[in-house]
């Protein structure tokens, strides 16, 4: 040790401060990163090709034995679609086979929602409707339906739906086949038909159905239980209009419904359905005739 060295001066040196690890500096680290996964994400929404996917989709789900033919499709990544020429063949044999067709159908689906499976966020608006089975077919010029429905876990894998739906349609048009009393084709045209329901745990209440028009008004009440059979429990009741009775007052369809025993004395004819959506059990409720009060 010198005359001039102290023992300050011989100590070790201080090593320099460790900087501070706080989540901004770590996030500062994996911006980057982040970013690129996030643009990719944003990309594959932006550009995937959905329509293909769909289509895909389709094609997948026609192998279990449910068929959708779609003649055009578009499909954005913000859940506006639209589609054109579609078909859905219905389960059936023979002339028992039935069809669902749609010219052209648009509208908007909470897309995320929807492929998850959980949640059917739905707009849409359908023209020249069409659907025909055995002797009953239905026509609509111009359709819109709405759906907040959410699909809920019930333990294991089962799942109950819940929610609300509504559909309303002008300018309809049914045409039944009669081979029992008039014995000739009926042909009914709707001017609107309303119909609103309320799922709650796989019970859909039908809240308001209405079906009205010239020839006769029709309104439908009553629940459907979904399941793995889907039973019905409804009430049909038709009430046909004076001018029904004058446009075929050839075949005297009055008489005819009072000795099938169905035509009510307020005039309504009342049907109740049971069964399943595959096998329906249409019941007519048979008249009961008003007696007139005793004397004293």
């Amino acid at each position: 040790m010198t005359e001039n060295e102290t023992p300050e001066d011989l100590s070790t040196p201080t090593p320099p401060p460790e900087p501070e690890r706080t989540w901004q500096s770590s996030l500062k680290r994996f911006a980057p990163f982040l970013a690129g996964v996030v643009a990719f994400f944003i990309g594959v929404v932006w550009f995937a090709p959905l329509e293909a996917y769909t289509i895909l989709a389709l094609r997948q789900l026609a192998a279990t034995g449910y068929h959708v033919e779609v003649g055009d499709l578009s499909l954005s990544a913000f859940g506006r679609y639209k589609v054109e020429s579609l078909k859905v063949p219905l389960a059936g044999e023979g002339d028992k086979q039935g069809d669902l067709k749609i010219a052209e159908a648009k509208g908007r689906v909470a897309l995320l929602s929807a492929l998850l499976g959980d949640k059917y966020d739905l707009t849409t608006e359908a023209v020249i409707l069409s659907f025909a089975k055995g002797d009953f077919a239905l026509k609509i010029d111009s359709l819109e339906i709405k759906s907040l429905l959410e699909q809920t876990k019930s333990g294991g894998t089962g799942k109950l739906l819940n929610g609300t739906i509504s559909i309303e349609a002008e300018s309809a048009q049914v045409t039944y086949k009669e081979n029992r009393f008039l014995k000739e084709e009926i042909v009914i045209p709707f001017l609107k038909i309303v119909l609103k329901a309320r799922a709650q745990q796989n019970q859909v209440a039908i809240e308001t159905g209405e079906a009205m028009g010239r020839l006769v008004n029709v309104q439908i009440r009553g629940s459907v239980n979904l399941g793995q059979q889907t039973e019905l429990n409804l009430n049909l009741v038709i009430k046909p209009t004076d001018e029904f009775y004058q446009k075929y007052q050839d075949k005297d369809p009055k008489t005819l419904l009072r000795f099938a025993n169905v035509l009510q004395d307020d005039g309504r004819i009342e049907f109740n359905i049971k069964g399943t959506v595959a096998q329906p059990i249409v019941e007519p409720v048979t008249a009961t005739a008003v007696r007139p009060p005793t004397a004293p």
